[in-house]
């Protein structure tokens, strides 16, 4: 269903047959049905907008007179699901959103209900709309370290096996992210360049600020990335630990019998004139000196720390 919004003083929606005055500033959403019937601009940036509604990047083109790109957001509740899609084309007088799922009418609607517009312009409701798009995400980033964080803990704590699988989705969530936010970033930067002269020079301003919004966040993203391949190479390190301290058991216990295998090695040669055979107490004598050596082997141990 179309969505239409006038701006005036402020952004207010209007019913989507409202007629409206050549020159007033107008934001719609449409679906890609509404936008063929509404036999808006050439075809061929039609079926280039149609073609962009779809298209999984955040991306911009800019046109002698018009801009149109497309956004891929992450769905915070499914970051590794597929993101909302939609188009965008951007005139002096009309920002059309094309939309199949009304994330961009929500939007419109959440900026529509903040008030008074600084600035009653297309580029700036682009703006305002682009604001919202990364509004809560410091917080969202601030919740992943939080829970990046109980990973550590439970990796120190030797529950390793339990948080392998955490590790490796951190790492998809975060690539996913930064990457949004980098192309989020080459498309601010690009509309501030303002290569087509279609915003003034306080818009453009406006869009810097937009463009330092996303480097933040971006930096923010790498940081936790960052913090990801540190998670992984603990978790690389307490597996080390663990497979260390095993070997160490087992060479202790292979150091332990090896004079024990001396012994009944040595006395299990066939010499007939072998001392002690014939000894009635030579077995016992044996065993006690077997126990003595264990016992004595395991006192240095200890005390060598490695029991």
């Amino acid at each position: 269903m179309a969505h239409k919004y006038v701006l005036k003083d402020r952004l207010e929606a209007v019913p989507a047959d409202t007629p409206v005055a050549e020159g007033t500033p107008v934001a719609e959403v449409l679906t890609s049905k509404e936008f063929v019937d509404l036999s808006f601009g050439t075809q061929d940036m039609q079926q280039s907008l149609r073609n962009l509604a779809t298209v999984e990047n955040t991306y911009l083109d800019v046109f002698p007179s018009f801009l149109i790109g497309s956004f891929a957001v992450p769905n915070k509740n499914h970051v590794l699901g597929s993101p909302l899609c939609f188009a965008f084309y951007l005139d002096k007088t009309n920002l059309i959103f094309l939309d199949e799922e009304g994330t961009s009418a929500r939007l419109l609607d959440a900026i529509a209900s903040g008030g008074v517009m600084k600035e009653p312009t297309v580029a700036h409701c682009l703006f305002e709309f682009m604001k919202l798009l990364i509004k809560n995400d410091l917080s969202y980033l601030a919740q992943i370290e939080d829970r990046m964080e109980d990973v550590e803990e439970a990796i120190l704590d030797h529950n390793t096996d339990a948080e392998s699988k955490s590790m490796l989705v951190f790492r998809r969530k975060l690539l996913r992210i930064d990457t949004y936010y980098q192309q989020l970033v080459d498309m601010a930067s690009g509309i501030a360049e303002n290569e087509n002269k279609l915003l003034t020079h306080e818009e453009s301003r406006l869009f810097l600020v937009l463009v330092r919004q996303a480097e933040r966040l971006l930096k923010r993203s790498q940081t936790l990335k960052e913090y990801s391949l540190q998670l992984r190479e603990l978790y690389q390190t307490q597996i080390d630990i663990r497979q260390n301290d095993t070997m160490q058991f087992f060479t202790v216990i292979t150091t332990l019998f090896a004079p024990l295998t001396l012994i009944t090695s040595w006395f299990g040669m066939n010499f007939a004139n072998m001392p002690g055979l014939d000894w009635e107490w030579g077995y016992p004598a044996i065993i006690v000196a077997c126990l003595v050596l264990v016992a004595l082997e395991l006192l240095y141990f200890r005390k060598k720390k490695w029991l």
